[in-house]
């Protein structure tokens, strides 16, 4: 009888054993981390609205210059910022890419004009677009075609500290963890 009650107490152990937690949480050892959340910042152009047609003066069929950009809610945790300008209906695997500039000063809400410097005055860089050029290019899509373009504006945890002349890829594997807040404007152009 002894002998069963051992068993019986050591099987009740084990099972116990199996089924305790250390930590008290749910997730199995070596488990990711849960993604944080990322704030959405709030991304307009006087030039034109969301979701409009972009005027030819900002196109490759006028001044080809940047339209004026701003915008709010960033985290108040913001060390920089970053821009990707592409066209997700260009032909191809990627979309094709107009414009990028990262290391914007957390403390800048926007712009009325950039120059085409790679590096400005104010420690801003600015990547390759597809042309091969430093910073932006026109939306120019083939004649009869009308395309959608995307500035998607990044509110970053740090400064990244690239070169200007970045690739797509290399700004988006360097803002990668780093992203806080981001947001979005689209336009149309046709030709």
């Amino acid at each position: 009888m002894v002998r069963w009650i051992w068993m019986v107490a050591a099987s009740f152990l084990l099972v116990a054993a199996a089924c305790g937690d250390d930590d008290g949480g749910d997730e199995p050892t070596g488990a990711a981390s849960p993604t944080p959340e990322v704030a959405t910042l709030d991304v307009t152009s006087t030039a034109f609205a969301d979701g409009a047609e972009i005027p030819v003066e900002y196109t490759c069929d006028g001044d080809d210059m940047p339209f004026p950009l701003s915008w709010s809610g960033d985290p108040g945790e913001t060390q920089s910022l970053a821009l990707i300008f592409d066209d997700p209906d260009a032909p191809g695997d990627e979309p094709y890419v107009h414009w990028l500039m990262y290391d914007i000063p957390a403390n800048m809400s926007g712009f009325e004009s950039v120059s085409k410097d790679e590096r400005l005055p104010n420690g801003a860089a600015q990547g390759e677009n597809s042309r091969g050029e430093i910073g932006y290019a026109g939306p120019c899509p083939p004649g009869g075609q009308t395309h959608t373009y995307v500035m998607t504006v990044y509110a970053l945890d740090s400064t990244l500290g690239l070169e200007p002349g970045a690739s797509r890829d290399d700004l988006k594997n360097a803002i990668d963890g780093h992203v806080l807040a981001s947001g979005q404007l689209t336009g149309t152009f046709r030709r």
